[in-house]
C-alpha cells in the first residue's frame, strides 16, 4: 500500500480543507495560508474522503483501492479508445496486455495522475460522439469536461483542445464555428469559480495553478540536475523549496504566494539569461528523461518506458507512411503535452496522464507485426517447411 500520510501537497491542503474549511498550507511543517499550488478537485475529492473515514488507515486503503480501480478503468478502457483512433481494438487489447505485464505506470495515490488518464480517454469518446450531434447542449458537455479536467490538471489543456480541434477538422460537423464557441464558452464558465476564488485571494490573475515559477527555479540553477529525484538527492530540493521550514519557506510566509512564486520565476529567468548553454544542455537532459528515464532506482519501470517509447516512435512512422489522419493528433498530443515538462524537473508522475497515447501507438505496431507474421504466405510457408520437414 503506497504512503499517503503528510508530505504531500494534495493531502495537506485536503486536510485542512477538511480541519478548517480552507484550501491552504500545502507543505505540512509551514503554516503558509491560502494556495493554489495545486489545482483544485483531486484535493476536495482527498477530503471528501477523510471526512468520510478520518485521517486514517480506512482513509488509506480507500484511495488505495480507488486508485486500483482507476487503473484497471484505464486498462479497460484502451480497446474503446483503439477503436476510435484506429477503427480496430487489436492495438488496444496490446496497449493493455502492456500496461497488465510491464510495470509502465508507478503507483500515486496522493496525485490525480492516473484520473486525468482515465478522464483524457473518456473525454476522447465522448466527445467523438458528442460533436457529431446538432445543437448546443453537445458542445457545452464537451466544454464542461474540459474544463473538470483542467480543474483535475492544467495540462489536459492541451491535448482536451487538440483532440476536439482534431475531430472538427476530421469529421466537419454541421455548424462546427457554433460548437467551437459554445464549447469555449461552457470551459470559461467550469473555470470561472476557482479563477474567481484566486483572483479575490490573491489579486491575480493566472491559469489555474500558480507555482510555475517554484517549478523554474528549483529545474534551473547552478547545481540543478534534469529529474526530481536527481535533485533530492544533491539537495536542491531541500535547498529551494518553501516546503522546507528553512529560509525559503519564512520568504514564502513573508511575501505570501504570488509574490514569492513570481520572484522565483523571476530568478530563474535571470539564471537562463546568464546561462543559455548549461539550460540547454538541461532542457536536452530533461527531454531525454522524459521518453527514456534514467533506470538507477527503478530499473524495470524505466526500461519498460523506454520500450513504449521506441515502439511508438515506430508507430508514429508507420502511421505517417500509411497517411492515416489520427497521426495528427497523436503527433499533436506528444508534441504539446510535454513541452512544458522539458523547462522543469522531470518526474514520472508527469508522464503518467499522456502515457496512454504511446502506449496505444505501441499496441498498433504490435498488432501490425502480429498480423504480418499471420498472413496467408506465412502461414503457407510454415506448411510448406513442415512438409519439407517430415519428408
Amino acid at each position: 500500500m503506497a504512503r499517503v500520510g503528510s508530505g504531500f501537497e494534495t493531502i495537506d491542503i485536503a486536510r485542512n480543507l477538511v480541519e478548517h474549511g480552507q484550501f491552504a498550507n500545502p507543505f505540512s511543517r509551514l503554516v503558509t495560508g491560502p494556495t493554489a499550488i495545486s489545482a483544485p478537485i483531486y484535493p476536495a475529492f482527498l477530503a471528501l474522503l477523510i471526512w468520510i473515514f478520518g485521517y486514517s488507515v480506512p482513509f488509506a486503503l480507500a484511495i488505495n483501492g480507488i486508485t486500483l480501480a482507476v487503473h484497471s478503468l484505464h486498462a479497460a478502457l484502451l480497446p474503446s479508445v483503439s477503436q476510435l483512433f484506429f477503427r480496430d481494438r487489436g492495438p488496444g487489447i496490446w496497449a493493455a496486455v502492456v500496461t497488465i505485464v510491464l510495470p509502465v505506470f508507478l503507483f500515486f495515490p496522493q496525485y490525480e495522475i492516473m484520473c486525468v488518464a482515465t478522464g483524457l480517454m473518456i473525454f476522447c469518446l465522448a466527445a467523438s460522439r458528442l460533436a457529431l450531434r446538432d445543437g448546443i447542449a453537445p458542445a457545452f458537455a464537451c466544454g464542461i469536461g474540459a474544463g473538470l479536467l483542467a480543474l483535475l490538471n492544467p495540462a489536459s489543456v492541451s491535448v482536451s483542445v487538440l483532440w476536439l480541434a482534431y475531430i472538427l477538422w476530421r469529421h466537419r460537423p454541421p455548424r462546427a464555428v457554433r460548437f467551437a464557441c459554445c464549447a469555449a464558452l461552457a470551459a470559461a464558465v467550469t473555470l470561472t469559480p476557482w479563477t474567481w476564488r484566486n483572483y479575490r485571494q490573491f489579486h491575480s490573475l493566472f491559469f489555474v495553478r500558480d507555482n510555475l515559477g517554484l517549478e523554474l527555479r528549483i529545474a534551473n540553477n547552478d547545481i540543478a540536475e534534469a529529474s526530481f529525484a536527481l535533485n533530492e538527492a544533491n539537495g536542491c530540493h531541500r535547498l529551494l523549496h518553501p516546503g522546507n521550514p528553512d529560509a525559503e519557506g519564512r520568504a514564502l510566509q513573508a511575501l505570501g504566494e504570488v509574490e514569492y512564486y513570481r520572484r522565483c520565476g523571476a530568478i530563474a529567468f535571470d539564471w537562463i539569461r546568464r546561462h543559455p548553454a548549461r539550460f540547454w544542455t538541461l532542457t536536452a537532459a530533461r527531454f531525454r528523461t522524459f521518453w527514456f528515464p534514467d533506470a538507477d532506482d527503478t530499473p524495470w519501470h524505466a526500461h519498460s518506458i523506454a520500450f513504449v517509447t521506441i515502439a511508438a516512435f515506430m508507430e508514429f512512422v508507420l502511421l505517417a507512411r500509411r497517411r492515416d489522419p489520427i497521426v495528427v493528433f497523436v503527433g499533436g498530443a506528444l508534441f504539446a503535452y510535454p513541452l512544458l515538462y522539458y523547462f522543469v524537473q522531470v518526474d514520472p508522475r508527469y508522464r503518467a496522464p499522456i502515457l496512454w497515447i504511446p502506449l496505444l501507438a505501441g499496441g498498433y505496431l504490435l498488432s501490425s507485426l502480429t498480423r504480418r507474421a499471420d498472413t496467408p504466405q506465412t502461414r503457407d510457408s510454415h506448411l510448406i517447411s513442415g512438409a519439407v520437414c517430415r519428408k
